[in-house]
């Protein structure tokens, strides 16, 4: 699974190898642009370390404090495979009490190196949020545990003491290490503090203080689930044949090609409540951010455990939205491309919504496709992978017809039989063709009478121009000439100037 691409980081020259010095060789990959991983020895003091974990260890001749990924944990260290042996540095300490990224992530990780041809550390970077590494909006709070696992029922003297109880029993709060957090807790079960200071009195419960997340508003309260229509012919086999898939929990990408307002979206939801009902959770990939908030707000009033996780939050919901997900508190990840690395334990589907859209691909290091990537992590989960487009990709449509896991699923018509918009594509050089017109006409005769109808019944119009200029090309209709650029064969752009009239 890991890369052979190592090096050995060696300071002062001696001649003890690292198999003679006391402690692990654990391997650790820095986010740098050197494609390669280093070896250092973790002290036997400092106790075990799982791969996913960040250390601190000296880097460089200089010996910078520097933090990096633990990839890999009881190697055989380059160090020992040359002419001469060299001492390996010491790891200073280990910086997460638990690793931040889990297995199938850091299986992805290499997967994502090797495809991507990019370094790994740049890889592990990426998939953890810089304010979770921070720490960001960590504060000191309150905190709830139990102070026996056998509680008295007699002491027991309301329902919300009854329920603080049940719920600390059921996370299995009886020590400082899995206690509660209080404002949570009295969240949840719904009461005021008075209700576990009176618990603390009885000596039911006890207090403690310790760095937790602050508690900011990123997801509208759920509310009343909408009323559920039915659905189309189009959409049931659609949700029977995804629902198939999921069922089966064996991987499956299904492309879900829909017309515009065939009611994709009311199939992502029902496929995603299937899921839950099997136990599993699921991840939702929008194009942009601005898609995100209007999904937030649909989505609400279907699920009740809901993350979000998009470059629009600050640092602080950040990570309090990641914790969320890491912790298991969330059912449903909706976000924009990075939401594909969310830590989520146990994921049963991936939904790619506009699959097409140029926007999954990212344009700084590590350079990567989310589509592409949602697919592979789909794959190493054993989940389903759902994409979604009005215009699919033609790779996508190439992937249904000749490979084994890929398969095409059409919605042709639009919900409530709604009529699908009326196109029209003219071809300008035979309208002016036959028309003996003389001169550069910017618009045709077609779109010219509809303009002349929406400002006679005092409407409005919107021309869309894909490029800038007052047009993209010049072009004789007596010769078919078009004028281009001497050098290269792309065409001169006609830029019209303030003043001039359209005859001169």
């Amino acid at each position: 699974m890991s890369k052979c691409h190592t090096k050995s980081l060696f300071g002062e020259d001696g001649s003890q190898s690292s198999d003679e010095q006391a402690g692990l060789v654990v391997r650790v990959a820095f986010d740098s642009g050197a494609d390669m991983e280093y070896d250092y020895i973790l002290p036997e003091e400092m106790g075990e370390i799982t791969v996913g974990q960040r250390v601190e260890v000296p880097f460089g001749r200089k010996n910078k404090a520097t933090k990096g990924f633990c990839v890999n944990v009881g190697v055989d260290s380059e160090s020992n495979k040359g002419k001469k042996k060299f001492r390996l540095k010491k790891v200073k300490a280990i910086t997460d009490k638990k690793p931040l990224l889990n297995e199938k992530l850091l299986e992805l990780a290499w997967w994502i190196s090797n495809y991507y041809v990019c370094p790994m550390g740049q890889v592990l970077a990426a998939m953890v949020p810089a304010a979770v590494k921070k720490g960001a909006g960590v504060k000191k709070g309150k905190i709830v545990y139990l102070a026996e696992k056998d509680v008295d029922e007699d002491a027991l003297t309301s329902a919300k003491q009854k329920a603080i109880v049940s719920a600390l029993k059921e996370a299995g709060a009886f020590d400082k290490d899995n206690a509660r957090v209080r404002s949570e807790l009295l969240e949840e079960c719904e009461c005021g503090t008075s209700a576990v200071k009176t618990l603390s009195r009885k000596g039911v419960v006890k207090f403690a203080e310790r760095e937790v997340l602050r508690s900011l508003p990123v997801i509208p309260g759920y509310t009343e689930c909408e009323k559920e229509f039915e659905l189309n012919a189009d959409q049931v086999n659609a949700l029977e044949h995804v629902n198939g898939k999921i069922r089966s929990g064996e991987f499956g990408v299904t492309l879900l090609y829909g017309v515009t307002d065939s009611g994709k979206t009311e199939v992502y939801i029902r496929a995603i409540e299937a899921v839950i009902a099997e136990g599993k959770a699921a991840i939702v990939l929008l194009p942009e951010i601005a898609l995100t908030t209007q999904t937030i707000n649909r989505f609400s009033r279907r699920f009740k455990r809901i993350a979000v996780m998009h470059s629009g939050l600050t640092a602080a919901q950040r990570n309090g939205q990641w914790q969320k997900i890491r912790n298991g508190k969330a059912d449903v990840v909706i976000g924009a491309r990075s939401a594909v690395f969310a830590p989520l334990k146990n994921l049963g589907l991936i939904v790619v919504d506009e699959e097409h859209e140029g926007s999954y691909k990212q344009d700084t290091a590590p350079r990567y496709n989310g589509r592409d990537v949602a697919i592979k992590r789909a794959q190493l989960a054993g989940a389903h992978c759902l994409l979604g487009s009005a215009t699919p990709s033609l790779e996508m449509l190439s992937n249904c017809k000749g490979k084994v896991y890929f398969e095409l699923v059409r919605l042709d018509k639009r919900v409530n039989d709604l009529p699908m918009p009326k196109m029209e594509l003219v071809d300008m050089t035979s309208v002016f063709r036959g028309s003996g017109q003389q001169g550069v006409n910017l618009i045709s005769p077609v779109l010219e009478k509809k303009l002349k109808s929406v400002l006679a019944k005092g409407e409005q119009a919107i021309l869309l121009l894909n490029r800038r200029g007052y047009s993209n090309f010049v072009f004789c209709p007596s010769c078919k000439h078009t004028l281009g650029c001497r050098n290269c064969d792309v065409t001169l752009t006609f830029h019209k100037r303030k003043g001039v009239s359209d005859s001169e």
